[in-house]
């Protein structure tokens, strides 16, 4: 459970650093993100949503899968 909170609350921070950059040429809305963006910012959340995606991920089951027909 805390990893797929860890996932979602990294997936959250990925997706802000994605939008926070390119918010000044978007929504009026949006272009206060931009203040808090610095320089490579997104560069630095491609590993982040790499690390979120892994965490997020399901386990596969344990048992063969059987088809019943």
């Amino acid at each position: 459970m805390l990893r797929k909170i860890t996932g979602a609350v990294l997936l959250g921070i990925a997706s802000w650093m994605m939008v926070s950059p390119q918010a000044l040429t978007g929504l009026k809305g949006l272009q206060w993100m931009h203040k808090y963006s610095f320089p490579g910012e997104v560069f630095l959340a491609i590993p982040v949503i790499c690390a979120a995606l892994f965490l997020l991920t399901l386990k596969p089951r344990s048992g063969a899968d059987k088809v019943g027909h």
